[in-house]
């Protein structure tokens, strides 16, 4: 059995802005380089992994600037183990207020893991599979949001 815990522990890296010497390197320009306002916020940390049949799925955890948070890393490892049930959970879900859409035209493109925020304003742990439906330039993204045990609480969508 594949361990998520050990291969996000060893591909995480840090979502950053650049620096500007970086930008400089780079020859970019009109580049934002943050304020210090952003650093209060939770940090995205990212990498790509294969799960199953599907290629190159983003991953998120939040953290921060010295390291992704270990209570999420360890909520990713318990989803993935188990993701079959989640996947079919997502698919079942978006099936129901979009009867019309094929499940097998949802492309997996993207879970993240962390503290999220309900239409409500309610913060809590979970994670959301994100979807992509559709082809450029008609293409949209779904994103199903969990709860930290694993269920389904709202969605989100729109075009890409």
């Amino acid at each position: 059995m594949i361990n998520f815990e050990d291969i996000l522990h060893k591909r995480l890296v840090l979502s950053r802005p650049l620096s500007k010497n970086e930008a400089e390197k780079l020859n970019l320009t009109n580049t934002y380089f943050g304020d210090e306002e952003e650093n209060s916020l939770p940090k995205q940390w990212f990498c790509s992994i294969d799960i199953e049949d599907w290629k190159d799925v983003e991953i998120f955890v939040q953290g921060n600037m010295e390291k992704p948070n270990e209570k999420f890393i360890e909520m990713a490892g318990k989803i993935l183990d188990n993701f079959q049930q989640h996947l079919s959970r997502a698919l079942k879900y978006l099936k129901e207020f979009f009867p019309t859409q094929e499940v097998e035209n949802y492309d997996l493109s993207a879970i993240s893991f962390g503290k999220l925020i309900n239409f409500d304003d309610y913060l809590f742990k979970g994670f959301t599979i994100a979807f992509i439906y559709g082809d450029y330039p008609y293409a949209f993204q779904f994103k199903v949001k969990f709860k930290e045990n694993g269920w389904p609480i709202g969605f989100e969508g729109g075009p890409l």
